[in-house]
């Protein structure tokens, strides 16, 4: 199994729950390859269960992120033979944009006041360490 990182663009979600109780997600992703006509976006099946799930169910429809897991095929009778859909098989998900969190910075916490540290250090009742290690390296 040959593990995958791509960046997606999350399409379609459908959201159901196994026996277990696990979350299971598939749907539609689309992913952007080059080609020597320029960027091209292709849509690609993916399905994920577990903690993929929950995170690609968090993000929602049309959230971008990079997707880890692999390329699985699902094959599809045909009359005369089998077609073979690569299918995107999601272990993890990381949304690269989210609408909870703001883009602006917090503002600079004030630094805090230490009281009775600094009236220590001036008076000398905290020792001082002396660095006695050679400073000439053997090699």
């Amino acid at each position: 199994m040959i593990i995958a990182t791509l960046t997606i663009a999350v399409e379609t979600i459908n959201e159901q729950h196994d026996t277990e109780g696990m979350k299971i997600c598939n749907g539609v992703a689309s992913i952007q390859t080059y080609s020597k006509d320029g960027p091209v976006t292709e849509q690609i099946n993916y399905r994920c269960r577990g903690a993929g799930a929950v995170q690609v169910g968090a993000a929602g429809t049309n959230a971008q992120g990079i997707a880890i897991g692999y390329v699985d095929f699902i094959i599809v009778n045909q009359d005369t033979y089998k077609e073979k859909i690569p299918c995107l098989v999601i272990d993890s998900f990381i949304p690269s944009q989210s609408d909870t969190i703001s883009a602006t910075p917090a503002p600079d916490a004030p630094e805090p006041v230490l009281a009775g540290v600094s009236a220590a250090v001036g008076n000398g009742s905290i020792p001082q360490i002396e660095d006695d290690t050679d400073t000439n390296i053997p090699f």
